[in-house]
């Protein structure tokens, strides 16, 4: 009895763990309910097709687009579906259908109800469980047909007891048994050499040629005589030990994992909350930084404003009393305001002119480098820094405008460009330049024979082709310059507009061997410098008048059209000569000589009557007073000045051109300002 009970407690166990097995192998893991359509990914687990879908549509939200696979539900292994360009949404329909699942759901739908016998059936009773399987003719009885139908007929077949059997197994088998994949027909032999089972067809086509082949019932006869399945059972349990051992195991890690994730995640929230309050701080240092700087300049601001406020009152206030002593014919107030007035015209005056010298604009920003915001740099996490920057600014238009002499202002390169245009056929040389209102520049290029016309920023406009090379262009007016022609001796007038040159006429000096180079206007006069002399020509045209003779050439003439002095350039390098002329009512005085520039070349003169000065060899441009008494170097070759050619003036803004080969193609721009500071060169 012992013995009998322990055998049916264990064959109880065994098959509660079958059943426990079929209905895992039937269960969908993610609705861990009874699969519907069953679809099973590589690693040969099984979900059901709308719960497949919705995990993968799930489990790749918030990725990028561009995400080509996902990680199976149970053993997270990367899955790739066999057409990635198709919407996320219908990858589960590519996977294959798990068919066994879907027999296997099939005949257990069929048998809900107990499994009858079918000799029963056949006599009309169709209730009757069956209890016993028939391999041999796949046909199910009941105890009493076993008995008095199949034992009678196949006495020597021995049916399988279906009453603890495992259904899945039970239907696995009798599936086996309608045939081969191949040919559909029973599988009855087994190929040692191949380990394969196969129908007969199987083994005449594909193992006529194979050593060791047998029946399938011997082959099993066999394996039952040897060790060899008491021998897998026992490796099948000790495998299936080592499995339980290494689920726990895994169970072990994810419990580690879990717990490291959970301090990971809260380090992340602590270190978080830290870099903000780091954060915090360095915001608030740079917000009291910048608010100070504001403030700062502010107040200044607002104190150069009420300075300005205050006197202007004063004025106001002055101009309204002086009409009331006027009417009162008041003598002493008369006089008292007239003081007063004199006072307030003088602090005005020197209060713009202090501005002048020191206003600035004041720009406030926040620099940071922009780099810290990319992922994956190693730039060190900083908020930048407040950056109060200070630069010289002209004071708006007023009556007292300008009233820092040019003199005392330094030298501030403003821009360059390029005269090369398309059309050119030579190497371009920018032997004359006149700058004019609203930035237009006019420039001879000499080796092209043509005037050029650009704006300030350098776009160009315009180009004359001329008859013959130019050397030098003076102004005339606001839209009028004159070029001298070497060698067919021509003085061209060209009217200037905003982005045109027009010829209005030519004037040709008779009677003159020498080449032309230098010209200036003044008083309805051009005075040309040739290669050694300088004559007089009637803006009407006629003979020339020499006025005066030298040994070197005049290059370049300018004129101070208040005074009427004339200065003449002379392109020499010898010591003690003269290399700066002025002529004031046909007389000539000696400005002066070879020294501190040396081989000069462009010449002319700004509205307070200073003269600036090109040394050529000497690398330097000069300002100096119309007397020659003031001399102040603006421009050195350490500022990158090289061999300095043409030169004009307008109002504060100059533009100079070079002779050497590297730069001769080039425009150069500057602008005459006050520096806090006093610096030399800007």
């Amino acid at each position: 009895m012992a013995d009998g009970g322990s055998d049916y407690e264990q064959s109880s166990v065994d098959g509660a763990m079958r059943q426990s097995l079929d209905s895992h192998l039937l269960e969908c893991p993610i609705c861990l309910e009874q699969l519907r359509q069953p679809k099973s990914l590589p690693c040969l687990h099984s979900f059901c097709l709308e719960c497949l879908g919705s995990y993968i549509t799930k489990e790749l939200s918030g990725k990028m687009a561009s995400a080509s696979s996902f990680s199976c539900p149970v053993c997270r292994k990367v899955t790739e579906p066999m057409n990635q360009s198709e919407f996320k949404e219908s990858w589960a329909e590519q996977f294959p259908t798990n068919n066994l699942a879907v027999e296997i759901l099939q005949q257990l739908q069929k048998t809900d109800k107990s499994i009858t016998c079918k000799p029963c059936e056949t006599k009309g009773n169709k209730n009757v469980p069956a209890k016993f399987w028939c391999k041999h003719n796949n046909a199910y009885f009941c105890t009493d047909c076993k008995i008095n139908v199949h034992d009678l007929l196949h006495g020597e077949c021995e049916p399988q007891d279906i009453s603890e059997v495992n259904m899945s197994a039970l239907l696995q088998q009798k599936a086996s048994l309608t045939g081969c994949g191949k040919h559909k027909e029973k599988m009855e032999y087994y190929c040692e050499d191949h380990q394969i089972l196969g129908c007969n067809k199987c083994i005449i086509v594909d193992h006529r040629k194979c050593e060791v082949v047998t029946s399938a019932e011997d082959y099993r006869d066999k394996l039952r005589k040897s060790s060899n399945i008491d021998d897998l059972l026992e490796e099948l349990r000790k495998s299936a030990v080592a499995m339980e051992i290494l689920i726990k195991d895994v169970g072990e890690q994810l419990k580690t994992m879990t717990l490291d994730q959970d301090t990971a995640l809260q380090s992340l929230t602590d270190i978080r909350k830290q870099i903000d309050e780091r954060f915090d701080v360095l915001q608030k240092d740079l917000t009291d930084k910048l608010i100070s700087a504001f403030k700062e300049e502010k107040e200044n601001l607002e104190i150069l404003r009420q300075q300005c406020e205050r006197l202007m009152f004063s004025m106001q206030n002055t101009l309204m009393s002086s009409k009331d002593a006027a009417l009162k014919e008041d003598i002493v107030g008369t006089i008292n305001l007239f003081q007063r007035g004199q006072a307030e015209v003088k602090s005005c005056k020197e209060l713009v002119k202090e501005l002048e010298r020191s206003s600035r604009s004041t720009s406030i920003k926040h620099k940071y480098d922009p780099d810290i915001l990319s992922v994956g740099n190693n730039t060190s996490l900083t908020m930048g820094k407040i950056v109060v920057d200070q630069q010289p600014r002209r004071l708006p238009s007023t009556v007292y405008s300008n009233i820092v002499p040019l003199s005392e202002r330094h030298l501030k390169m403003t821009g360059k460009f390029s005269i090369k245009v398309p059309s050119d056929k030579s190497e371009y040389s920018a032997y004359g330049v006149v700058l004019l209102s609203g930035g237009r520049i006019v420039v001879a290029d000499k080796e092209n024979r043509k005037m050029k016309l650009f704006t300030e920023k350098g776009d160009f406009k315009f180009e004359l082709e001329l008859t013959d090379a130019s050397c030098d262009l003076c102004r005339i007016d606001d839209n009028t310059v004159a070029a001298i022609l070497i060698d067919v001796k021509t003085i061209c007038i060209v009217n200037v507009g905003d982005s045109t040159l027009t010829v209005s006429s030519k004037i040709k000096i008779p009677k003159l061997d020498e080449s032309c180079l230098g010209v200036t206007y003044h008083n309805n006069y051009f005075i040309v410098g040739t290669t050694e002399s300088l004559y007089s020509v009637p803006a009407s045209g006629g003979e020339p008048k020499n006025l005066l003779t030298f040994k070197s050439q005049c290059l370049h003439l300018a004129s101070n059209q208040k005074n009427g002095h004339v200065f003449a350039s002379i392109h020499t390098s010898t010591p003690d000569e003269v290399v700066v002329i002025r002529l004031s009512d046909e007389a000539h005085t000696h400005v002066l000589k070879v020294g501190l520039v040396k081989s000069t070349t462009g010449i002319d003169v700004d509205r307070e009557g200073n003269l600036y000065v090109c040394g050529s060899s000497s690398n330097n441009v000069i300002q100096m007073s119309g007397d020659g008494r003031n001399i102040r170097e603006l421009l050195t070759s350490s500022d990158g000045i090289k061999r300095p050619r043409a030169i004009s003036v307008w109002e504060d803004r100059i533009v100079i051109t070079n002779g050497s080969k590297y730069q001769n193609n080039f425009v150069h721009m500057f602008q005459l300002v006050w520096m806090i500071g006093h610096p030399d060169k800007v």
